[in-house]
């Protein structure tokens, strides 16, 4: 009776240590998960900020430059007006010069020639000779200065015309990187909200993940207690000396609480096949937690996962779409994992609570 105890002592203990391993791994997973998209969401929310701050520097430059643009506009068409104003005085004088000439040959009028000999003596010749000289350099001067302003004012408006042209590429440049950063700004966001949202489901699953562990390890402890009382009864009963002809009382040993039916998960079908032996049997879900960040609910034999279905085998031990029974309940091998190796075995629930709820047993396996 002893020894029996001992085994089933030491069988609890074994079961025991597996669940107490699982558990702490996936709650010490969950937070690795937690501070991943923390980490992630902390960079998005930081390159969202400096998005926005390098939009609105580029949004006053943009500002500047259409002012710019339209100032350089308005000195255009000013030039335009001088320009038009020099070309009509340069016209003018010419003009005015000409007919002063034509006028002169035409008419026989030989006013020139009449004031020069009409000279009383040689200073007022000289006099009336600068006179006549300083008419002419005039009408010469005025010509030329008008055609300077004319020219002057062509390579200004000339220079005002590049400097609008290169006001326009710059405008369409920063318009283009303008329309380049609020297509970020708005990919961002929607990133940044998408891994808010993972962030807020994944610290969900590591509280939940943490209140598993606290429970399991507290209902791990009360049951080693309860088998250790049991264990000490049991070696005292054995131990007592007899007395002759009184019967010893014998306290009856604690019973064990019984241990918890798996929730009802597949077709109930009579044990019968080959037994592959003892397994290992624990539980997952689709979520990130159980299958990472970019889990899409395919088994890695193609077909969908479905509760109450599909297991996660070591192939080497169990074919892939080979029919098994664990607790009398039918399962199809559909998928692997990176964790299931030998005699292990993970059954695919709906939900994360439900994998948590389920916990980790070991279960004979029988092959149809």
């Amino acid at each position: 009776m002893n020894i029996k105890l001992k085994r089933m002592m030491h069988t609890f203990l074994g079961c025991s240590l597996a669940v107490s391993m699982y558990l702490p791994c996936t709650h010490v997973y969950a937070t690795d998960t937690v501070d991943s998209l923390q980490q992630k969401t902390n960079e998005l929310s930081g390159e969202l900020s400096q998005v926005n701050e390098d939009l609105s520097s580029l949004s006053s430059e943009l500002d500047f430059t259409i002012s710019k643009v339209e100032s350089t506009a308005k000195a255009i068409e000013l030039t335009k007006v001088s320009l038009a104003d020099a070309q009509a005085k340069e016209l003018q004088q010419y003009n005015d010069m000409k007919l002063r000439i034509k006028y002169i040959y035409e008419s026989g009028d030989l006013s020139f020639l009449e004031l020069l000999f009409s000279a009383e003596d040689m200073t007022d010749l000289l006099n009336k000779a600068d006179f006549i000289q300083n008419i002419s350099s005039y009408d010469r001067k005025m010509l030329d200065e008008l055609h300077n302003t004319k020219i002057e004012i062509e390579n200004q408006r000339a220079l005002l015309e590049d400097e609008k042209n290169a006001l326009v590429t710059l405008q369409t440049q920063l318009n283009q990187k303008c329309s380049d950063l609020q297509t970020k700004l708005a990919s961002t966001s929607t990133e940044l909200s998408n891994y808010s949202d993972q962030l807020s489901r994944a610290k969900i699953a590591a509280e939940a993940a943490a209140k598993a562990a606290e429970e399991q390890q507290r209902l791990e402890q009360q049951q080693l207690a309860q088998q250790q009382e049991q264990q000490t009864q049991q070696e005292q009963q054995e131990t007592a000396p007899d007395s002759s002809g009184t019967e010893q009382p014998v306290t009856p040993p604690a019973t064990p609480d019984p241990e918890p039916q798996q929730p009802d998960s597949g077709n109930q079908n009579s044990p019968s096949g080959t037994s592959l032996g003892v397994f290992k049997i624990s539980h997952y879900c689709p979520c990130p937690i159980c299958c990472g960040e970019f889990s899409n609910g395919i088994t890695a034999s193609g077909t969908t996962a479905q509760a109450g279905r599909t297991i996660a085998v070591d192939p080497s031990l169990i074919p892939l779409g080979s029919s098994v029974l664990i607790n009398g309940q039918a399962y199809i091998a559909e998928d692997t994992g990176g964790a299931i190796k030998g005699n292990r075995i993970d059954v695919f629930v709906s939900t994360h609570s439900e994998a948590l709820a389920n916990g980790v047993y070991y279960a004979e396996v029988i092959l149809q």
